[in-house]
């Protein structure tokens, strides 16, 4: 049995969507499963262990191409799946994924439909849900599992790593001195009006340095403007936390957040990686809610029931404001709700989950 699972969305999405992989290997043990994703997403799947092949979709190529170019390469991209499936899920509400399910000849064809277009009847889904309902996102592809065997549903988010992963970890950290516990912070986005003040996270750093002595670990992308505002970070901390030196792939950066004892952030990629590891994640919300994006925890899933306030979800804590007004200050695009979050706030529920993380790391070593 050949299983085709397209998800044409960003790194974060992706990463979210792999309890589906999961979840349809324990349904046909023996299928062979296929995820097409974007090219910049191949590396949120490429090792998972429940995935076959990894069919790329070079929207970045696409996009240096001329008219003809383009129109060659989706030919090309598109041909691949001419009958070649038994069952076809879309995870995307665009039509990309309606045309390959049109095209796959699947006896079976699950995906999302918003609104009755021409390319969403030619897709002919069994099976569909609407991707604008209001939960959350893991619990929203798990829906076509549900429709297919409700009793063989994974939740457990997943991004796979291998050895030489963690080979070129255990050298970073010794390169950056991290023998003992650290925490990784990282407080920057592609979209910019998701940050919160460089000042504040500061504060926030020193604070955990100082009271807990516990080496801080600093992240971002290869983005100017990440790398900048990490930069600046950096300016208004007393203490003196870690850059990381050189960017690593997602695959290893998994496997460095799984060996820190917390990790203090906002909604972004590397959130969602350092919860899929079971890392405690602390983070802040206010150009997003959590009721769709917040942390997954692998045991617990998602209770997110408010978009404002403090909510502890498992491992995780998420601190919000539902102000979503974006505004600029100079040629930074800001966000009111996460401007409004307080540093006193922040800082206690760090503190909490310090707290139970250094209680629960006293436990295992008495284990």
């Amino acid at each position: 049995m050949k299983i085709l699972v397209t998800k044409f969305r960003n790194l974060g999405d992706v990463l979210l969507s792999t309890p589906v992989f999961a979840s349809l290997k324990a349904i046909y043990p023996e299928s062979e499963l296929h995820v097409s994703v974007n090219d910049f997403c191949v590396q949120i799947v490429e090792d998972n262990p429940n995935v076959d092949r990894v069919i790329p979709y070079q929207r970045s190529k696409n996009k240096k191409q001329g008219l003809l170019g383009r129109i060659g390469n989706e030919f090309k991209f598109y041909r691949q799946f001419i009958g070649q499936y038994d069952l076809v899920i879309n995870l995307t509400e665009g039509d990309r994924g309606c045309i390959i399910s049109a095209l796959s000849g699947a006896s079976r064809r699950l995906g999302y439909v918003n609104k009755p277009t021409l390319i969403n009847k030619l897709a002919r889904f069994d099976t569909s849900f609407n991707s604008r309902e209001r939960i959350h996102t893991v619990q929203k592809d798990l829906q076509f599992i549900e429709a297919i065997d409700p009793g063989k549903v994974d939740r457990k988010v997943t991004l796979g790593y291998k050895s030489e992963h963690n080979t070129k970890v255990e050298k970073l950290l010794q390169e950056l001195g991290l023998e003992k516990e650290f925490i990784v912070v990282h407080p920057v986005s592609r979209w910019m009006y998701k940050c919160w003040d460089a000042s504040k996270v500061a504060q926030c750093i020193d604070h955990l340095q100082q009271k807990w002595q516990k080496p801080v670990l600093l992240t971002t992308s290869a983005d100017p403007k990440e790398v900048s505002m990490a930069q600046e970070i950096m300016t208004f901390c007393k203490s003196k936390p870690l850059l990381l030196p050189r960017q690593i792939d997602l695959q290893a950066y998994a496997c460095l957040v799984s060996k820190a004892c917390l990790f203090f952030g906002i909604d972004s990629a590397p959130m969602h990686i350092a919860a899929s590891t079971d890392t405690p994640v602390v983070a802040l919300f206010g150009g997003s809610t959590p009721d769709l994006w917040g942390p997954w925890d692998n045991s617990e899933g998602s209770n997110y029931q408010e978009i404002t306030g403090i909510q502890h979800n498992g491992l995780h804590t998420v601190i919000s404001n539902n102000n979503m007004e974006i505004y600029y200050d100079g040629d930074r695009k800001l966000s009111r709700g996460m401007m409004a979050i307080k540093v006193d706030t922040v800082i206690s529920q760090l503190d909490i989950s310090m707290s139970r993380a250094t209680e629960d790391q006293g436990l295992t070593e008495l284990i």
